[in-house]
């Protein structure tokens, strides 16, 4: 009998009245159209007993069977911060009304478009309370990832990243336009399931996966197109200024040396195909990209392509599900930028120019601050070559006998492989220092994972409000590695630069250098089980085990016990809550945990031997000869964290307000360190032990909502605010201290950290300005609070001095729908906070070896004639307010004008469009992770990158 078809007539619209742009589709096919300004649709040829899906962004998607009805009146709820969401934690998912950790989770409609940036770091900034992401901008830059502070001094302090399931990822292989979501395990209780590797978090990625489509195949094209633009650099004297103060020698040009290394023509773009095909038991996603990336210096560019397959399929009536990952990603990478600090120096009286010269660049020797940085850039090759390969595959195979009974079994494999390619011209400074012609060097490195988890999972609604998550399993994982290099020198012909590196002299000569290396395997193993209780929705527990064992540690301290204890109480959902109808969740978390740090060299423990080094003979002489190179210490354990967290989670007015506070507490034992040993008995001076106590606490408060919200208008508007501060408890010893943040030639100015018992993370360790004298020579305080020459100082009168952690990291994001259109604009600042100016205290002064210097070093700084000196002179208030993007979009639905088209969207988004600060310095967001940082260097700058990027989408 044949299917009747009709025509229906769908009217949509919410609380506050109909809805334009709402999207319609007769489920499982093409057949759709979105609302008109009435919020009114119709659609043809729709089957009797079809069922309509009705879509909106910010509202609960809706399924509505027809039943024959000609008018269908819809209404849609809102989905803002819904309870009943689905939170990614260790080893499984979880409702977010029964998580009781601190967890913060973005979706990919919560990152950043069109910002750029070597990884999906840059798309994250200022969206998770207390996660620090820091680079310098550069096409190839790497990112340092801290959340809540500092948890390890060597040891490793990056959160573990896993990238679906698989712990032990590398961030940068991953593509945004592949990501579903993102889930941060905050605090020791969510993670200590992962034991060993969640001292400093736990970022869970989680990839795209495909869908029913009910046989359809699904085509998505984006492509963005971008241009960068450098800002802000230091005011330098203009060659005319330079010869009016008569720094230097006058060479009679005019050249301005940081714009010689700024790539002006820079393009970059990225293009990228999804392919989703799906029937209710076999999904597939596919997606498929290439980009190409310039820096705003030159020699700073790369080249990325790669693919991902993600696929489920559900067999014999669904008791078994199988879910093949494969991933694939190569970067090419020209990381050859130069050195901006030398563009700061040099003679702007003197061209790079020499066109009398084969290489047709001026390469001058003899100066040791001053040389052309232009052609020592230009002059060098450098090609590197990043390789990710990663299959993996699931079997989930689901109990059907025990319902919410489940077995998962995952085995993964990594690839990640490096070469690089290096060539110096005989033009090259160095090459022509030394009389060579010619140097090339081939490397090559490789990495392998082998990871294995298998876990039962048990989920179950008990009669009388009780449910029960539970999950136990095992972990392995392995890592290896090897290496090897060759170098040469002295070639006859320079075209073929390094593929034929066997031609140069110093291989014949025996000078040629060539190594190789195999990394000590790394094997971890462990046995874990957690379980979360729920009565009513109202009390929560959650407690989990992890015993695990590493082959870094000597075989009697091989094995720890991680385990934590967290438990929540949904107070909204108490009797006396009952006429609070304004309140929809307030629920109340505490957690406790204990994590530990296996991030550290395989070394540290293992037997190393080597060759040409002092070994002591059983006779007690010492011989030069092939021996231990280390002491083994079989005491050596882990750094251990432990920390609690109590929390607030609330949810008011219909869900249009809502947020989280989150205040920690967490204390980390038995760090590691390198310490000195007496020789005899030890073979070599230092041995690595566990020495030391490091605390730090803090708080993290989250709020957003929906300000506005009606038929045609939403504003939406999200903070996150963050303190830590931290402090050395313990240190071996009574008057150990370590030194650090040294600063750099000329001169010898020294170091300006020092970390001891009882000092605060953040410190810095100056000599405190008492002034300048009338030779404009620096006065300083001793410490008996004298006021004494500089030349008179002693290391014992410096103090701590300022902190560089600030006092508040906010950010800020606000996102505006006006019917088709949308504007995104995403702020952070850092409140109260210290960096040290060495640009200043390096070109502030005059006379430095015919260097130029900065325009207020006849200015603002014209009286100092004396030797420049670390001391809080040069510190300043860091604090800013930074705007990270804005970005205009408009989506269009293409349904009524094609039957391929489905919808179409277009943007524009400036990143890194401003900061607003009263830092005299180039740039106050310097490097904070770490216990001696705080500081604007010159050496590594970096030019301030503002990016311009078009982008486009389109669905079929």
């Amino acid at each position: 009998m044949a299917q009747q078809h009709q025509k229906v007539t769908v009217v949509v619209s919410d609380n506050a009245g109909e809805l334009i742009g709402a999207n319609v589709l007769v489920k499982g096919t093409t057949n759709g159209n979105v609302t008109d300004i009435d919020g009114r649709v119709v659609l043809q040829d729709v089957p009797a007993n079809a069922v309509l899906e009705i879509s909106f962004i910010g509202y609960k998607t809706k399924e509505v069977p027809v039943k024959g009805q000609n008018l269908i009146r819809v209404t849609l709820s809102e989905d803002s911060e819904t309870l009943d969401e689905v939170v990614v934690v260790g080893y499984g998912t979880m409702e977010k009304k029964q998580v009781t950790s601190a967890v913060t989770s973005l979706s990919a409609n919560d990152m950043m478009k069109g910002v750029g940036g070597a990884d999906i770091t840059t798309s994250l900034q200022g969206k998770i309370s207390g996660l620090l992401l820091q680079n310098n901008g550069s096409a190839n830059a790497g990112t340092t990832i801290q959340l809540r502070g500092m948890t390890s001094i060597n040891a490793g302090r990056s959160p573990l990243i896993v990238i679906d399931g698989f712990p032990g990822g590398d961030i940068r292989s991953i593509n945004l336009d592949d990501v579903k979501s993102i889930d941060v395990l905050k605090d020791a209780s969510a993670g200590a399931i992962y034991g060993t590797r969640a001292a400093s978090g736990v970022i869970l990625i989680t990839t795209k996966s495909g869908s029913n489509t009910n046989g359809k195949a699904k085509l998505t094209y984006s492509t963005e197109l971008s241009k960068k633009q450098d800002y802000g650099k230091p005011e330098m004297l203009s060659a005319d200024e330079y010869r009016a103060h008569n720094v230097g020698i006058d060479y009679g040009d005019d050249v301005d040396w940081w714009e010689e290394l700024i790539n002006d023509n820079n393009f970059s773009q990225k293009h990228n195909l999804t392919l989703e095909l799906g029937t209710e038991n076999a999904q597939i996603f596919t997606s498929f990209f290439y980009q190409k990336n310039e820096g705003i210096a030159i020699d700073d560019s790369r080249q990325d392509y790669g693919g991902r397959i993600n696929a489920n399929f559900k067999l014999f009536d669904g008791w078994l599900e199988i879910r093949p990952n494969v991933d694939y990603r190569q970067a090419w990478r020209n990381n050859n930028w130069p050195n901006f600090q030398q563009a700061l120096r040099n003679n702007p009286t003197r061209s790079p120019y020499d066109p009398d010269s084969e290489s047709g660049y001026n390469v001058w020797t003899g100066e040791t601050l001053d040389y052309n940085v232009l052609a020592n850039s230009a002059l060098y090759d450098y090609e590197g070559l990043d390789r990710w390969f990663k299959p993996e595959v699931s079997l989930k195979l689901n109990v059907k006998a025990i319902p919410g009974l489940s077995y998962t079994q995952t085995i993964g494999y990594e690839s990640r492989q490096w070469e690089l390619h290096q060539f110096r011209s005989r033009y090259h400074l160095d090459e022509v220092n030394n009389s060579r012609t010619g140097w090339a060097k081939l490397e090559f490195s490789k990495t392998e994972n082998l990871t294995s988890e298998g876990y039962a999972t048990y989920v179950k609604e008990l009669e009388g409000g009780h449910s029960l998550n539970a999950v136990a399993g095992y972990s392995y994982f392995e890592n290896n590695g090897e290496n090897f290099y060759a170098e040469n020198y002295n070639f006859d012909v320079e075209g073929i630069r390094f593929w034929d590196i066997g031609k140069g002299s110093y291989l014949s000569d025996g000078k040629a250098g060539m190594g190789s290396g195999k990394n000590i395997t790394e094997r971890l193993f462990a046995l874990y089980a957690r379980a979360n209780y729920s009565y009513n929705d109202k009390y929560m527990v959650t407690a989990t085990i992890r015993h695990e064992g590493s082959s870094k540690f000597s075989t009697q301290n091989r094995w720890g016990n991680f385990w934590a204890l967290s438990g929540g109480w949904r107070i909204s959902n108490e009797k006396f809550m009952e006429k609070a109808y304004w309140v929809n969740d307030l629920k109340l978390r505490f957690g406790y945990g204990v994590t530990g740090n296996n991030d550290f060299s395989s070394s540290f423990m293992a037997n190393v031997l080597g060759s040409d080094a002092y070994w002591m003979l059983p006779n007690g002489t010492w011989a030069y000869s092939y021996g231990k190179t280390q002491n083994i210490n079989e005491n050596l354990g882990w750094e251990e964290k432990k920390e609690w967290n109590i929390g607030l989670d609330f949810s008011f007015f219909d869900n249009r307000l809502y947020g989280k506070f989150d205040y920690y507490r967490r204390k980390i034992d038995n760090m590691i360190y390198e310490v000195k040993v007496p020789q005899p008995p030890f073979t070599q001076g230092t041995q690595w032990q566990n020495i030391g106590a490091m605390e730090s606490k803090g708080w993290e408060f989250e709020i957003g909502g929906d300000i506005i919200r009606n038929k045609d208008f939403v504003w939406t508007s999200k903070v996150n605010l963050a303190h830590n501060t931290g402090k050395i408890l313990t240190l071996w010893g009574n008057n150990t201290y370590y030194n650090g943040n040294s600063f750099p030639t000329p001169g010898t100015p020294g170091d300006a950290a020092r970390m001891e018992e009882g000092s605060t993370i953040g410190s810095f360790y100056l000599w405190k300005f008492a002034g300048f004298d009338d030779d404009g020579n620096f006065l300083l305080y001793n410490k008996e609070g004298e006021v004494i020459p500089a030349a008179e100082k002693t290391e014992a009168d410096k103090q701590y001095i300022g902190n560089y952690v600030p006092k508040i990291m906010l950010g800020w994001n606000n996102s505006f729908m006006y019917k088709n259109f949308d504007l995104s604009i995403n702020m952070r600042s850092w409140i109260k906070f210290d960096v040290y100016n060495m640009i200043n205290m390096y070109f502030g002064i005059q006379g430095i070896d015919e260097c130029n210097v900065l325009k207020e070093a006849y200015g603002k700084f014209n009286h100092i004639r004396g030797e420049k000196q670390i001391c809080d002179y040069y510190l300043e208030d860091g604090t800013f307010l930074k705007i990270d993007a804005i970005s205009l979009g408009y989506s269009l639905s293409l349904k009524e004008y094609s039957k391929w088209l489905d919808k179409l969207r277009i943007y524009a988004t400036v990143g890194n469009v401003g900061m607003f600060t009263k830092y005299s310095g180039v740039n106050p967001e310097v490097d904070i992770a770490g216990w001696d940082k705080g500081t604007e260097r010159f050496d590594g700058l970096y030019p301030l990158v503002r990016t311009y990027t078009l982008g486009l989408q389109i669905s079929f």
